[in-house]
Order: structure tokens, then C-alpha cells, then sequence
């Protein structure tokens, strides 16, 4: 799930990476439209990049796929925070607010506007869902992985027995320290997990359904556009932490293996564990991948 290459600005912990999509203590707020029905609308969703026209869902919607650019910022970004700070598993067990989650919508946004890939899909003019990912070479490894390069012949994960240091360290809402926390754990330890010689390295960084469309399909139809667009870019593997059992469902059904796996029961502070008792039934956190086929 989220989290690469945004400056942050403070000092971060030694456990932690850089992350691309990150939560920032200054960042440009989120202008937000009323949603009488429920559903954010544009008038010409069309005149953006068109990736796939007319895709079909499960209950006969016919669906538009295009790529968001800086126009879409806060029609995006607006979607992302309130339905994933509602809907997401870990946001929904802590009561994370859309104000909280901000400061993770708002400048990953941002971020992946200008350096990754958004991607929006369209019920007629009403927007149903978000996919964000990001886009990695070689010159980011060191920094992404702290050292721990592609090629270990004899990974190990490690996992603290508390978080409670690592948690209290961030300056955001304790909420968002908390989910900051988890994905830090994940994250900086994916490279030692891949294979040698990778030179370009995707990241499905948050994957965002409008919870009317929920069982339909259309995470599976994003995702698979996404993975298009990482193949057209050289692309070789695509990682993804998969924090909602529905997520890592898609996610295994479309070719990704999990190679870390994070039991939310182990994720604790002072003693408790953080995340337990999902609504969703998931049990861990995941980080997934898969190998792109020439």
C-alpha cells in the first residue's frame, strides 16, 4: 500500500525509508466539493488520457479508465482521502478522520501526479475509483531499502517486539503514526526479498473503490491497466503492501506472491497490538509482488 521519494521535514527515524507516497507535516489542503449523491462527478472525464473505453464490470457498468493530471489534484486526491481514510481496514479499526489522512492524501497526490502514475476510473461522469502508483530505478535502491539490496540469498524479516518508540516518533495525528509505523516496517524491507539485477521496480501504491462499486471488479480492472503501464516503462517487478484481505484476494488472484507477512497481532505498542479484529477478516499485512512477462 502506500508509502517512496517525498522529502519529509523532520528528521525520521533510522527504521524508517523515505517514502514516495508519505504523510508530510506541511502540505497544500485538500479543496473539497459537496457530494449530494454520494459520488464526486466530472462533466468530460474523456478529455484526460484514455487507457480503457467501455470496460464492462461485474453487475454490466461500462467503465472508463483514464490517467489524472494537474487539473484532478483535489478531485482526486479529495476521493482518495475520504473514501480510503472510511474504507480502508486500518483506517476504519482506528477511527482515522479524512483530516488526519490528509496529510498523506494531500501530498501524495502531489507527489504521484508529478512523478508516478493516477489513475481514475469513470461511471459515466461519476468518479469510482483511484489507483496510484509509482515508478523506481536503480539510483533510488539505496536510500528505498536502507542498504539491503536485491540479491540476498538469505533474507530475513525482522520484526521488533514493540513499536511503541517508533510510533511516538512522528509528528501526526496518533492515528497516522500508527499507520506510518506499520507500513515502515514493510517497506524498507522489500529489496533484500528480490531477485539481482532488477533495474526498474513499480509500486501499486493505493488502490481506492467507491464503496457502492465495492463487488464489482473494477480493483481488478485498475490494477491490471496499472500493471500495463508498468510494462510499457521496462518495469521487470511490482510490489504491493496489501493491507485489506480483499486487496491481497485481487492481488494473489493477478499474479502477485507474497514474500513478507506481517501478522497484525505482532504489530504492537506498549504491549497491545495496534490492529486486531479487522472488519475485513484480514489477519496481517502483506507486502506482494509480482514478476512482469516480457
Amino acid at each position: 500500500m502506500l508509502t517512496r521519494l517525498l522529502p519529509r521535514s523532520i528528521s525520521i527515524p533510522s527504521t524508517t525509508q523515505v517514502a514516495f507516497i508519505s504523510a508530510d507535516v506541511n502540505y497544500k489542503p485538500i479543496r473539497r466539493v459537496e457530494k449530494p449523491d454520494g459520488f464526486l462527478r466530472h462533466s468530460n472525464p474523456l478529455s484526460r488520457e484514455v487507457l480503457r473505453r467501455g470496460w464492462k464490470s461485474a453487475k454490466g457498468r461500462s467503465v472508463d479508465i483514464v490517467r489524472a493530471d494537474e487539473r484532478d489534484r483535489d478531485f482526486a486526491g479529495q476521493f482518495f482521502g475520504e473514501e480510503f481514510s472510511t474504507w480502508n481496514n486500518c483506517c476504519r479499526h482506528s477511527k482515522m478522520t479524512f483530516e488526519e489522512f490528509e496529510s498523506m492524501a494531500a501530498p501524495g497526490t502531489d507527489v504521484t501526479i508529478a512523478k508516478g502514475d493516477l489513475f481514475m476510473a469513470f461511471d459515466g461522469d461519476k468518479l469510482i475509483g483511484t489507483l496510484y502508483n509509482s515508478n523506481h530505478t536503480e539510483k533510488d535502491f539505496e536510500q528505498m531499502w536502507h542498504g539491503e539490496m536485491p540479491g540476498n540469498p538469505n533474507p530475513v524479516f525482522r520484526v521488533k517486539d514493540d513499536y511503541a518508540d517508533v510510533i511516538a516518533s512522528y509528528p501526526y495525528a496518533r492515528t497516522m503514526n500508527q499507520f506510518m509505523g506499520l507500513l515502515d516496517i514493510l517497506q524498507p524491507q522489500t529489496g533484500k526479498f528480490l531477485p539481482a539485477n532488477i533495474k526498474k521496480f513499480g509500486i501499486t501504491e493505493a488502490l481506492t473503490i467507491h464503496p457502492a462499486l465495492h463487488k464489482e471488479g473494477v480493483g481488478y480492472a485498475l490494477i491490471e491497466v496499472g500493471d500495463e503501464v508498468f510494462k510499457k516503462r521496462g518495469v521487470s517487478h511490482i510490489g504491493v503492501y496489501a493491507l485489506a484481505y480483499g486487496a491481497q484476494q485481487i492481488c494473489a488472484r493477478l499474479g502477485y506472491k507474497t514474500v513478507q507477512d506481517l501478522p497484525y497481532a505482532n504489530f504492537k505498542e506498549n504491549g497491545k497490538p495496534v490492529y486486531e479484529n479487522m472488519y475485513d477478516g484480514a489477519t496481517s499485512a502483506k507486502c506482494m509482488v509480482k514478476v512482469l512477462k516480457n
